[in-house]
């Protein structure tokens, strides 16, 4: 079974998310929760703030603006953002994450006929882009839409990347158990050794698990300064319990007065403001921005 999937993955008889979906039976074979949560998230897609997003999945991509002005002038423009604007915002702005289900990017790819795409971006994010752009409504101007310019070649190396890691994956799981199709001993040694194999190949030597869990979180002895109101005030605001929990990790080991507070709480912010956004939440966002800053 392994060797037939490596042999139909490296000779693309089969597209990535059939090979995904396939080596879903071997991840039940060896019992490892990491490579079942990787084939899940990536056949089934991340959540847009989701924690072990891969890095080739945030690619640059310009927005673009069109404005409408009097006797029916368009102007189309990139959204810069001024040198001083916060860095996570600039993330937000700058680059698009692409948390859609491998299948869909193949698909996207298929269809693309030329070498870029666009993104329409929903009314609430123009409104919110509008905002930095004051000029165009003292020009009796205003602006009508906004979307993000996609290179084909950023999803063919999210498939590609994608494909190569389930193939090492493979094969050095087929190299070190011969016979994992028919005699798969499953004891702790080998769970060890598939392990290592998993995790080198897909996310290094970070198993995102172990994060996720929060064993490699470190807790000073020191007060917590965000209190029950205040977290009830950001879930009234939309943020969701997960975020709140990752607000606490950060309030606990960098407290008011150290250096690295408002630069943590605001590349958080900026996750939130892209989940929000996301979700078609866009009321709330300038009002959690400054509840934010009297947090830091």
């Amino acid at each position: 079974m392994i060797h037939e999937l490596i042999t139909d993955i490296a000779y693309d008889r089969i597209t990535v998310a059939q090979g995904l979906t396939r080596a879903k039976l071997i991840a039940n074979q060896i019992k490892n929760d990491t490579f079942k949560n990787w084939l899940s998230k990536e056949l089934n897609g991340y959540n847009i703030d989701d924690e072990i997003l891969p890095e080739y999945r945030k690619v640059w991509s310009e927005i673009e603006l069109t404005a409408e002005f009097p006797y029916a002038q368009i102007r189309t423009f990139p959204v810069v953002l001024p040198d001083e604007a916060d860095e996570s915002m600039k993330d937000s702005i700058y680059h698009h994450r692409f948390i859609e289900p491998i299948y869909i990017v193949e698909q996207n790819i298929a269809e693309m006929e030329g070498s870029s795409g666009s993104i329409s971006l929903p009314g609430g994010m123009v409104r919110i882009l509008a905002e930095f752009y004051g000029s165009i409504k003292k020009q009796h101007g205003q602006i009508r839409s906004a979307h993000r310019t996609v290179g084909k070649s950023h999803l063919q190396n999210i498939v590609q990347i994608t494909k190569q890691k389930l193939l090492d994956t493979l094969q050095e799981l087929e190299n070190q158990f011969p016979q994992i199709d028919k005699n798969y001993v499953l004891n702790e040694d080998n769970k060890e050794k598939a392990q290592n194999i998993i995790t080198n190949n897909i996310y290094g030597n970070n198993n995102p698990l172990n994060v996720a869990a929060g064993e490699n979180i470190k807790q000073g002895d020191i007060n917590v300064t965000i209190n029950e109101e205040q977290k009830n005030k950001l879930r009234e605001l939309g943020v969701e319990e997960d975020s709140l929990k990752e607000l606490e990790i950060i309030d606990i080991e960098n407290p008011k007065g150290t250096p690295n507070r408002k630069e943590k709480i605001m590349s958080w912010l900026g996750k939130i403001t892209v989940s929000l956004a996301s979700r078609g939440i866009y009321d709330t966002i300038p009002k959690l921005i400054e509840f934010i800053g009297t947090l830091t």
